[in-house]
């Protein structure tokens, strides 16, 4: 799918990943969201709202600094949305540190990578990838594989 959105049509696009992460939902691993594009694409305004559709009533903002951070859902498709800032990481061993086996082989766990490119070869083949790109102020194109 690729089309030109704005920050209207959000809900809209969380509501639709979602759904092809349910799709997606596998017995043994976690289902992966990674998220590319250029600085301000709003990569991370997408994952806010793809929380808020998960229950998440917290203020989730990017954990560029610490990485990672984890917070538990009461839906029954999953309970634990991760959302990862891989921008500062420079390969997938520095996110092994992080227990990454432990996230990917949990079937109940759902998690968004931002910036996916930076921690190549840990991000399983059959994720959801989904690319970013500016095309006005208020306007994004969005692509998902």
């Amino acid at each position: 799918m690729s089309d030109i959105i704005t920050i209207a049509d959000l809900d809209v696009v969380a509501q639709k990943i979602l759904t092809v992460a349910l799709g997606n939902k596998n017995k043994n691993k976690a289902v992966v969201i990674a998220l590319s594009g250029d600085l301000g694409t709003g990569k991370t305004t997408l994952v806010q709202h793809l929380a808020r559709h998960l229950g998440i009533s917290d203020t989730l903002q990017s954990p560029t600094f610490v990485i990672l951070k984890s917070y538990q859902l009461q839906t029954t498709n999953y309970k634990l949305f991760t959302h990862i800032d891989a921008y500062r990481l420079n390969s997938k061993e520095e996110l092994q540190k992080l227990n990454w086996h432990e996230y990917i082989n949990n079937p109940d766990n759902l998690i968004c990578i931002e910036w996916p490119e930076q921690i190549e070869g840990a991000v399983p083949p059959d994720a959801i990838y989904i690319k970013l790109e500016h095309v006005s102020e208020s306007e994004r194109s969005i692509f998902i594989n």
